[in-house]
């Protein structure tokens, strides 16, 4: 399985909403409730890569995030 990382505009939210995650809880909670939802109704259209590839995005934001203010501190 190829998973494809950044591959269109809503990729840039993913990502923002990772690092909005590192300092509001619930913004990871709901996206990934979100992302959960998204993928049982559009089982059809949307193949599993696309969806690990949506957590990759979001992990990403939130890795730079931590990443960046641990090496400011």
């Amino acid at each position: 399985m190829k998973i494809e990382i950044f591959d269109d505009w809503k990729s840039l939210g993913h990502t923002l909403l990772g690092i909005l995650s590192y300092f509001w809880l619930f913004v990871f909670i709901i996206f990934i409730f979100y992302e959960i939802i998204e993928h049982i109704y559009k089982h059809k259209k949307e193949k599993e890569a696309n969806f690990l590839g949506d957590i990759v995005e979001f992990l990403f934001g939130l890795g730079v995030i931590t990443l960046t203010l641990k090496a400011l501190n």
